[in-house]
């Protein structure tokens, strides 16, 4: 299996007005979806306020051709199966650049920087209190 992600960019209404991504290049098109200014990704040049979404590109993985869009059950099955785990990425992406972005640093977004802030953010969101309380409800 092919750990590494990638992401389609969606930046209009055709099924052609996609472009796929690696995760290297997630942070830059989040920033510029969010910002609204124009970016490179691969072989095409988007202006920001036109990204209508960006979400796993997971045809990448399953073989599937660019357009094809999963609609039953075993389709869902062959992601899980073939794909990496996508799950929080885009959101911790996300976070990532809203943290950049009121603290000033809008110069780190998209060189893949280190910020240790966010790490102990997520270590400090569930306290003790909360985990026993939740481990009480356990099915």
């Amino acid at each position: 299996m092919n750990t590494k992600r990638f992401f389609k960019v969606k930046y209009g209404f055709n099924a052609s007005d996609q472009v796929s991504i690696e995760e290297s290049e997630l942070e830059k098109a989040l920033y510029a979806q969010i910002k609204g200014v124009p970016i490179q990704l691969g072989q095409a040049y988007i202006n920001g306020r036109n990204i209508i979404s960006v979400t796993p590109h997971w045809h990448k993985h399953t073989g599937w051709y660019d357009y094809y869009e999963p609609n039953g059950g075993e389709d869902w099955n062959q992601i899980k199966r073939d794909c990496p785990s996508y799950e929080g990425v885009i959101e911790s992406y996300k976070t990532k650049i809203q943290y950049l972005l009121q603290s000033g640093k809008e110069n780190l977004v998209g060189k893949n920087t280190h910020i240790p802030e966010l790490e102990t953010v997520k270590q400090k969101e569930v306290s003790p209190e909360v985990k026993q309380l939740a481990d009480k409800f356990k099915i």
